[in-house]
């Protein structure tokens, strides 16, 4: 991936994450909005990211700089604890299961990868939405059982019920088959195609493909927003966000499509921007958008030494 197009994958996921804050757990219906707003749900300022880019930036942090798991829990703590990642120093939000699996490393002193909730009421969207950034990593990553290994590791981080791990592998091997140039339509093939065969060494994974199945078309675009849920639950946001990638002509009508469903609007909008700045490589993210971002001199210190290090030379 290029340096510009690395920034924008990136710059597009915090933006929509920003742009979905004020509005997170509105009802569908209620409310519409065309602009990056502030206060709102979390009487935050306009520009306001939530812990899915913070912990997003965690994740960047840490591959800048080589760290393990227990390094990127490290970097979780200093999130949940102390503001870390944050527009203003300041942890507002944070999921439930996220938190669980931070005190399961600190206070339990479990090993990272078994920190997650491995129960099926634990399938919230904590992982899908902090992940995109692996994809960059593992773009040149030719081996299959490889890159699936990867992610699987890092979602059990927070999340390890199979279902989270399916639709976290959806997400990136999507995303993988788009960055070495294939459609969205062509990736969602390639990937109903490629994944059941591959997860057939770890059958409880495999086992739960009929959740996802259903969205895993080209005409979802083609869908109607009645026929969407948005809520925080793994399943529905993976759909949502396929959804509006799918029906999206640019990175910004995605994240307002996304923002205006209701629900879990932040992450919902996250994933889809960067989804869809992927499809749309040469668009970029409404500059006005982006330059309304809190703490841009942070976002530089973080971003920038990510993209100098992974970004095709």
């Amino acid at each position: 991936m290029q340096a510009a197009q690395l920034r924008q994958f990136i710059y597009a996921g915090i933006v929509g994450d920003a742009f979905g804050v004020p509005v997170e757990f509105k009802a569908r219906g209620t409310y519409q909005v065309t602009q990056m707003t502030g206060n709102g749900t979390w009487d935050q300022p306009r520009g306001s990211w939530s812990d899915d880019s913070a912990m997003t930036l965690a994740l960047i942090d840490n591959l800048t700089t080589d760290g393990n798991y227990a390094d990127l829990f490290e970097k979780f703590q200093a999130y949940m604890m102390w503001g870390a990642y944050t527009p203003r120093d300041v942890m507002f939000d944070i999921g439930k299961t996220c938190a669980h699996a931070i005190r399961n490393r600190f206070i339990n002193q479990l090993p990272p990868t078994a920190c997650g909730d491995a129960s099926e009421f634990a399938n919230g969207n904590g992982a899908l939405m902090r992940l995109a950034p692996l994809a960059a990593v593992l773009q040149a990553e030719p081996n299959l059982p490889t890159r699936l290994q990867v992610t699987a590791d890092y979602t059990k981080l927070t999340h390890r019920h199979p279902r989270a791990i399916l639709g976290s592998c959806l997400y990136l091997e999507c995303l993988h088959a788009m960055l070495n140039g294939a459609s969205l339509a062509a990736a969602l093939s390639q990937v109903s195609a490629s994944l059941p065969l591959a997860l057939r060494h770890t059958p409880d994974v495999l086992a739960e493909w009929s959740h996802y199945a259903p969205y895993l078309t080209p005409t979802i675009g083609t869908w109607s927003v009645d026929q969407i849920k948005s809520t925080a639950y793994v399943v529905d946001t993976f759909g949502a966000a396929l959804w509006c990638t799918a029906k999206a002509q640019s990175i910004q009508e995605a994240i307002i499509l996304a923002a205006n469903l209701g629900g879990d609007t932040d992450t919902i909008a996250m994933i889809a921007a960067s989804w869809t700045a992927i499809r749309y490589p040469i668009q970029a993210v409404p500059t006005e958008w982006q330059t309304e971002l809190l703490n841009q001199e942070l976002l530089r210190k973080l971003i920038e030494p990510f993209v100098a290090k992974i970004a095709d030379k």
